[in-house]
């Protein structure tokens, strides 16, 4: 949970803890890329591994999928709409 006047540092940890925690029903993958200095965070449904491939079957089971640009003015918002999307992602998995 993020807390209060958090920094930018704060929500990338949060981040990163949620991926570490492995939940249950989705797959998280938060990688920094150095040369573009940005924040990549996916999340797929982990039914993708047990399922037949096809080229089309990880674009159906992928629940997000974003690159943030940390240089840019609005980079600590996108930072924390991402972990709130991915929060209720999480909650909304796990509740079904």
């Amino acid at each position: 949970m993020i807390k209060p006047n958090s920094t930018m540092n704060d929500v990338i940890n949060e981040l990163m803890f949620i991926a570490i925690a492995k939940p249950e029903k989705v797959s998280v993958s938060v990688r920094y890329i150095g040369h573009a200095d940005a924040l990549e965070i996916t999340a797929v449904d982990k039914a993708y591994f047990n399922c037949a491939k096809t080229p089309n079957t990880l674009a159906t089971h992928k629940l997000m999928d974003q690159t943030i640009y940390l240089d840019g003015l609005t980079a600590f918002k996108q930072v924390t709409s991402a972990y709130n999307e991915l929060s209720n992602l999480i909650k909304s998995e796990v509740a079904a």
